[in-house]
């Protein structure tokens, strides 16, 4: 059996920039995701969305990153693995490597980086009545095109940055965007909520939540009640958006012996290591005191991660080198 010295779970953005730096160096590597398709949840939640907190970049679409993280980690040829769902992890005889078993195959490594972000893709759903029947007609959790939202009336609810990117996102298409939020402040970033008030066709309501929906084939109105003084309104609106973000659910992950806090892996920030010997993990979807969840810091950890890594696989190498200092550059 073929052995790899890294296997990378989860092919998202920061998979996907592991890749790129495992191959940098050297590391034979295979990408195991289990969608279809490359970029996690940018590419399979958030395609148009528009990401202000990469470095680099302003306002890039989670589609467009996604595919260009691809693209980086493909010019150094690493092994990409699409529809593989990983269900246990496990020592190989030899007490030196990993066997990783997937719904259909065997993949044998010398370490394992998990990069799965925040799991399984659960939308947290709207409350209000009538909203489950406008599911995917009305209602969005994973978002259809941008441009089926030209000028109609569209309805965000929620406070973080998630509600606060898709009413950026969808206003300039829009006749409308009312956005709702059920407490008084916003969790999300200063500079979205100052071109929020500024946008001209933007309405904030708060402390408002959303409690009924109404319309026959489509939607028509919505009510929406004030929190402190229980007062209704209505709206009429073509479209809601469910911006409450996402339930994170490890899944199989719970059963592969690692330490978790919650829905989330400890592992020790000064290495990325989880409690298992060869196995770090980066992204979202680790913990320890301090932890910032932005793609940015994630790409931070693949860099730590990746100098334990090495040092792992041979304890002679400390570190990493400047990618302008490596004399040539590795393919598979």
């Amino acid at each position: 059996m073929d052995i790899r010295d890294l296997t990378i779970i989860g092919g998202g953005p920061v998979g996907l920039f592991a890749a790129t730096m495992a191959r940098l160096h050297g590391l034979s590597t295979t990408v195991l995701e289990s969608l279809p398709e490359l970029g996690g949840q940018l590419y399979a939640l958030y395609p148009e969305k528009p990401i202000y907190d990469v470095a680099g970049f302003y306002g890039i679409t989670g589609k467009d990153l996604a595919l260009r993280l691809r693209e980086q980690a493909e010019h150094f040829d690493p092994e990409f693995r699409v529809n593989q769902a990983v269900q246990s992890i496990e020592r190989s005889p030899d007490d030196n490597s990993f066997e990783i078993y997937t719904q259909d195959s065997r993949y044998h490594t010398r370490s394992i980086l998990i990069t799965v972000g925040i799991g399984a893709f659960v939308p947290r759903p709207l409350t209000a009545e009538n909203a489950e029947r406008f599911v995917d007609r009305g209602v969005y959790y994973l978002m259809p095109p941008l441009e089926h939202f030209r000028g109609r009336r569209v309805l965000v609810v929620g406070g973080g940055d998630t509600a606060l990117d898709w009413t950026l996102a969808i206003a300039p298409r829009a006749r409308e965007v009312i956005l709702i939020h059920r407490r008084d402040q916003f969790r999300g970033q200063e500079e979205s909520l100052r071109l929020i008030r500024e946008s001209p066709n933007i309405t904030v309501k708060t402390p408002y939540e959303l409690t009924r929906i109404n319309g026959d084939e489509h939607i028509a109105q919505v009510v929406i009640k004030h929190v402190k003084t229980q007062e209704e309104e209505s709206w009429a609106v073509d479209d809601v958006v469910g911006g409450l973000g996402f339930l994170p659910s490890l899944g199989p992950v719970k059963n592969w012996g690692l330490d978790l806090e919650g829905q989330t892996i400890r592992v020790d920030p000064a290495s990325m290591v989880t409690n298992r010997a060869g196995i770090y993990a980066a992204g979202d979807v680790v913990s320890y005191p301090g932890k910032v969840k932005l793609i940015a810091t994630g790409f931070g950890e693949v860099g730590i991660a990746m100098a334990q890594i090495r040092h792992y696989l041979d304890p002679s190498k400390h570190g990493l080198p400047h990618s302008t200092n490596l004399k040539t550059i590795p393919t598979r």
